[in-house]
């Protein structure tokens, strides 16, 4: 509930944005000689029919709405874990932002997309978001709440690799969103 909330108040502040910057005029055009914007969609719960001004947007593409949700997640890099210590705390951040980042695009692409437009870019989000949940079952990079119950020798192996298949899945999300 509360991540659907969060991602109707970013979209919400993606249409403003993008309609106070059509606003505009600094690149010398008067505001009514440009072409309309994409904005994010208002969602089916705010009111029972679309209002004629709501229905003439579309909602935002999800390559359009990845820097907005990167920077409400603090995502300025992809998350990579290769060459760390099985439990750095750093990581693991990395992980959880990308795996909730990945949560709130897929969920976005779900509710504005629902004919199947981005089903690559919303699967890829799923496969995000699954690594990695199973490299916080395992309690890798301190992500889990508890002490991990695998041998530390045996995390010490293992971690790693689902640190870089999380990593990989993170990259084909991001390749999917952003390439035509």
């Amino acid at each position: 509930m509360t991540t659907r909330r969060f991602a109707l108040a970013l979209s919400a502040a993606a249409t403003t944005l993008l309609t106070l910057s059509a606003c505009g005029g600094g690149d010398g055009e008067a505001a009514d000689d440009r072409k309309p914007t994409r904005a994010a969609s208002s969602t089916p719960a705010d009111s029972g029919r679309p209002s004629a001004a709501a229905s003439s947007y579309k909602p935002a593409t999800p390559a359009e709405l990845l820097p907005a949700y990167r920077t409400v997640y603090d995502m300025t890099s992809s998350p990579m874990c290769s060459h760390v210590a099985w439990d750095d705390p750093g990581c693991g951040e990395d992980l959880t932002a990308a795996g909730k980042l990945a949560a709130a695009m897929a969920e976005s692409i779900e509710q504005d997309f629902p004919d199947g437009e981005y089903t690559e870019a919303e699967k890829s989000a799923n496969h995000v978001v699954k690594a990695v949940n199973t490299v916080r079952k395992l309690g890798c990079y301190g992500m889990g709440s508890t002490p991990p119950k695998t041998d530390s020798a045996k995390l010490r192996e293992l971690c790693p690799s689902l640190g870089t298949v999380a990593s990989l899945a993170w990259l084909n999300f991001e390749s999917n969103v952003t390439l035509p």
